[in-house]
């Protein structure tokens, strides 16, 4: 292995643990969701704290629907180029693979938009209820 593809390598991997601590934080928020919506004050929340809890929520599941497509289009990346080297020099075609790096860039930043914007709304809702308990 060269020490390109070393580093290729390792940077794949980090990408996926990032990937796995993104997709882990966002199905555990769901978590403080149940919590807030079970409490014994559930039905005395405010127009705005609904709408708090409405937004983080749909943002980490938005999250978790980005992280989750975005590592099927990876795996479908990694089968197509496998596919293509097995094929002969002459018949290798990379088309598929810039096709799937391109949608697999777009993936990759809003799911990291999606998931701040839940964290900061979720800290919005919670500090003030820690603070005022």
């Amino acid at each position: 292995m060269s020490e390109v593809e070393k580093f290729h390598e390792l940077a794949k991997d980090a990408g996926n643990r990032l990937r796995a601590y993104i997709l882990s934080v966002s199905s555990g928020a769901t978590g403080v969701f149940f919590f807030a919506l079970t409490s014994t004050q559930a039905g005395s929340l405010s127009h705005v704290e609904k709408w708090m809890l409405a937004t983080a929520l749909v943002g980490f599941v938005l999250t978790v629907a980005i992280c989750l497509y975005e590592l099927r289009v990876d795996a479908q990346r990694f089968f197509a180029l496998a596919t293509e080297l097995e094929k002969p020099q002459a018949e290798r075609s990379w088309n598929n693979n810039e096709n799937y790096k391109r949608k697999r860039y777009w993936l990759v930043h809003p799911s990291y938009i999606t998931l701040t914007i839940s964290i900061i709304v979720t800290c919005a809702y919670l500090i003030p209820s820690i603070v005022s308990n």
